[in-house]
């Protein structure tokens, strides 16, 4: 009974390492690929994203002049 919970565990520790192991070599090949950057042009961009756009430079422009 102790012998067979010990080669189950064993039998575990092999496909955990196994699935690590693949884990690892795909996440090492994703840093290969390169994702180009899509131009969007700017007459495309949504209102709300344009208002957000707005609000985060306003809020830049607040802090750099409290910051002064």
């Amino acid at each position: 009974r102790f012998l067979g919970m010990v080669v189950a565990l064993c039998l575990l520790a092999a496909l955990a390492t196994l699935g690590v192991r693949s884990l690892f070599t795909s996440v090492g090949s994703a840093k290969y690929i390169r994702y180009e950057p899509v131009d969007v042009p700017p007459q495309e961009v949504s209102p709300r994203h344009q208002k957000e756009r707005e609000e985060y430079e306003r809020r830049e422009r607040v802090l750099t002049e409290k910051s002064r």
